[in-house]
């Protein structure tokens, strides 16, 4: 009886490969507070601010994970100023098309 070959993580030609949501969340976060020079101890002051209550490392461990909710993306942006938003929402892509 001949082996029976193990397919197992291998992806047909042209098969869509999913983005990784929570990496996606997390650089767009990650981003906009590099961008504007804004610490996770300054963001958790201004969070402060705005009566919402977050430690540094509560800050450091939501982006780390890349879960946090929207409501929490929104309490960020308002704290620190941003009044409008433009994210890029990624879908799925073939494995032969590189990322840009």
């Amino acid at each position: 009886m001949p082996a029976r070959r193990n397919n197992q993580g291998s992806k047909p030609p042209g098969a869509l490969v999913p983005f990784d949501d929570t990496e996606t969340a997390r650089t767009a976060l990650k981003t906009i507070l590099l961008a504007r020079s804004i610490t996770y101890a300054q963001l958790a002051e201004l969070l402060a601010v705005q009566g919402v209550h977050e430690t540094e490392t509560s800050i450091a461990h939501k982006i780390r994970r890349g879960t946090f909710q929207l409501s929490f993306m929104y309490q960020c942006m308002r704290a620190i100023g941003v009044s409008q938003l433009v994210l890029d929402i990624p879908t799925q892509r073939s494995p032969d098309v590189a990322r840009a």
